[in-house]
């Protein structure tokens, strides 16, 4: 299981140009590698929905289908909103599938399809202004005849002279106090042989906030052998940040 604090923190999140107004953030919020939906896939019953990747459909394995989703390229500030059009099974280390339609809208490095992943609800007067909104609509249906998509870009301009080799840490769980920190870093180096030698960092953000993180990784395939490996643990659910 993930390890969390036993108090209650509040954390600010960076802005978006959809509207706070307009919405309202559920329970469920996730940061890590999107899987970027392929026939073969399915052909070899890796994923058990036939899915069509000229429209943008994103699908979820524990979130309800219908829910309100937002996924957001960090690295641009590109962001889009829908509905969870599928419940599917895919392999448990990605945070959600999506077409290769929402993965070029969204700029993602298909090397590196990092994501944040958010649930949202609408708020009701957001509900009331929606009916103002259908012609607008209608002519984004001619390309997503499905899916009502509300695409957003809150990037400024984007230096495309170089492009740094991104790297990620996996986020093992944030303290109150240090010494909970150290517990978990002796336990997870305990019960874990690949990860006995791994390095696992203490980070103290602030007087009583400790965050425990392994890596950074450059790759994916290392980042996914150490979340099988955290697994086998009894970890759950942990999240993968970008290193900065």
């Amino acid at each position: 299981m993930r390890y969390k604090y036993l108090f209650v923190l509040v954390f600010l999140f960076s802005c978006t140009s959809v509207s706070v107004s307009n919405y309202e953030k559920a329970s469920f919020n996730a940061k890590g590698f999107a899987y970027i939906y392929s026939v073969s896939d399915y052909e070899n019953k890796i994923i058990n929905k036939r899915m069509n990747n000229y429209l943008p459909k994103i699908a979820h394995n524990k979130i309800r289908r219908g829910a309100l989703l937002k996924i957001t390229n960090p690295h641009n500030g590109k962001n889009i909103i829908l509905k969870n059009s599928y419940k599917v099974n895919y392999p448990d280390f990605y945070k959600i599938l999506l077409t290769k339609n929402i993965s070029t809208q969204l700029e993602l490095n298909e090397n590196f399809p990092y994501v944040e992943v958010e649930e949202l609800k609408k708020n009701k007067s957001f509900i009331a202004k929606e009916a103002e909104m259908f012609d607008e609509e209608k002519q984004l249906e001619v390309k997503a005849p499905v899916e009502k998509v509300k695409i957003n870009n809150i990037s400024k301009a984007v230096n495309k002279k170089s492009v740094k080799q991104p790297e990620f840490v996996i986020i093992l769980g944030n303290f109150y106090s240090l010494d909970s920190a150290k517990l978990l870093k002796k336990r997870v180096k305990n019960d874990s042989e690949l990860l006995r030698n791994r390095k696992i960092t203490i980070l103290k953000k602030n007087k009583h906030n400790f965050e425990v993180f392994l890596g950074p990784y450059n790759t994916i395939k290392m980042i996914k052998n150490d979340y099988i490996a955290l697994r086998q643990i009894n970890f759950d659910e942990v999240d993968v940040k970008i290193y900065e």
